[in-house]
């Protein structure tokens, strides 16, 4: 009785290692990979009607970091000649003040705007775009936040961006 015992504890130890992987992903699966008050959550349900189109891509790469109330920030892209590209603009909707706009302006090598959006007083995300680029070279897009008039102290916003093309 005392082998049964051994050689039955390899194949309970494997199994409670099995059960215990099923329920950790089980668990990782029910949460989304993204909490609902983080940016990246708000670019990609502005995101979310496009990536079901075949032909659109999104990057697996994209912007993080920080804004200010004062201050935007600018990022160089590379867009190719005829394609179609896509812009999603998003952030932390605790961090904005109340009425705060979000603004995204995509500039050419000669510093002229090619295209851009703003978003609705309070929403945490914008969608910009670009049908055919007008030619093969780096762009900048300018991300900024606007808050509403009146004595606002500093602060910092979590953002992102995330492009596709097709």
């Amino acid at each position: 009785m005392h082998s049964e015992l051994i050689a039955l504890r390899p194949s309970a130890c494997l199994l409670s290692l099995f059960l215990a992987v099923a329920t950790a992903k089980a668990e990782s699966e029910k949460e989304s990979p993204f909490p609902a008050d983080s940016p990246e959550h708000q670019a990609l349900t502005v995101a979310s009607p496009f990536l079901g189109e075949e032909a659109f891509s999104l990057r697996q790469d994209y912007w993080n970091g920080t804004l200010t109330s004062f201050t935007g920030t600018a990022l160089k892209l590379q867009f190719f000649k005829g394609n179609t590209y896509r812009l999603f603009f998003g952030a932390t909707p605790s961090a904005l003040a109340p009425g705060a706009t979000l603004h995204l302006v995509l500039l050419n090598a000669e510093n002229e705007e090619v295209a851009a959006v703003t978003g609705e007083p309070g929403a945490p995300a914008v969608a910009l775009h670009l049908e055919g680029a007008p030619k093969t070279g780096l762009y900048l897009a300018v991300m900024r936040v606007e808050t509403p008039p009146g004595p606002l102290a500093e602060t910092e916003i979590p953002a992102v961006l995330f492009y596709g093309w097709k």
